[in-house]
């Protein structure tokens, strides 16, 4: 990721960037768009460039115990709708010792706008205010204002884009976690009150595989300080028990369990 950015700043470059700003622990965070001009009614995606110190590393949507979510809170034109943001898949990352989700290096977080059909103004400004944690030995937090001023182009128009950052792009895209599969099944249960059991049957998985799963909870219900233990109940049919330890701040009587569920061996 860095080098595709950074590759795009040596050449011609058609994309549109914000002042790039530096902070405690932030060597760089920025807005930057893939095109040179919006098209009325037409999405585009604008992408939250945070690269930190070396050493340090900020936080996913679900943080764990430690750490901070990075945060895009925006003042859009009238009539512009913003979506949801699209996070990188998460690692885990050590804030003195203790084990939370982040990202280690530079993070790219998208967000996809959406301009009205109507628009008649040749020039918008966006503006976002974002806000995260930069944590090595000890942590920054960091706010920073970033604006961005787009030429409008005329409806129908392909306004030309930077291809360094559209694959830049592309790559957070492709390795966004996918919804599972139809065929995977997912079966929470509040085991104790400081456990949760995840029961996953997910065709295809070896006990090999099985030994690598990790659980990335972003709803506060899972310690990411603490082992998750594996079990393998079924090896024809792939059904894997997760043990999960609560933090104390988790909800009592929680209703849903949300994060991602990564195997790095496939």
């Amino acid at each position: 990721l860095t080098a595709l950015l950074l590759a795009g700043e040596s050449c011609q470059v058609f994309a549109l960037e914000s002042e790039p700003l530096s902070r405690p622990g932030i060597a760089r965070v920025q807005l930057v768009a893939e095109v040179s001009a919006i098209v009325p009614g037409e999405s585009f995606t604008l992408g939250l460039r945070l690269d930190p110190l070396p050493d340090h590393h900020t936080y996913w949507r679900g943080p764990g115990i430690v750490g901070v979510a990075t945060r895009l809170d925006w003042t859009l034109p009238e009539g512009f709708q913003v979506g949801g943001m699209t996070w990188p898949p998460p690692m885990q990352v050590l804030m003195a010792g203790i084990v939370a989700n982040g990202y280690e290096g530079p993070a790219l977080l998208l967000t996809e706008i959406t301009p009205p059909a109507d628009l008649k103004e040749a020039e918008v400004v966006i503006s976002a205010r974002a806000s995260w944690m930069s944590c090595a030995i000890s942590c920054n937090p960091g706010i920073a204002d970033l604006t961005l001023k787009i030429p409008v182009a005329k409806a129908g128009e392909k306004p030309p884009r930077d291809e360094t950052i559209a694959r830049a792009f592309a790559e957070v895209r492709e390795s966004a976690p996918k919804p599972a599969p139809a065929g995977w099944t997912f079966v929470p249960r509040l085991a104790a009150p400081d456990r949760i059991e995840l029961t996953t049957t997910i065709p295809g998985l070896d006990a090999a595989a099985a030994k690598t799963i990790r659980l990335f909870c972003d709803d506060m219900q899972v310690d990411s300080d603490e082992p998750q233990v594996i079990e393998m109940l079924d090896p024809e049919k792939g059904v894997v028990r997760l043990s999960l330890v609560r933090p104390e701040f988790a909800p009592k009587s929680p209703r849903v369990l949300s994060g991602v569920l990564h195997c790095p061996a496939g």
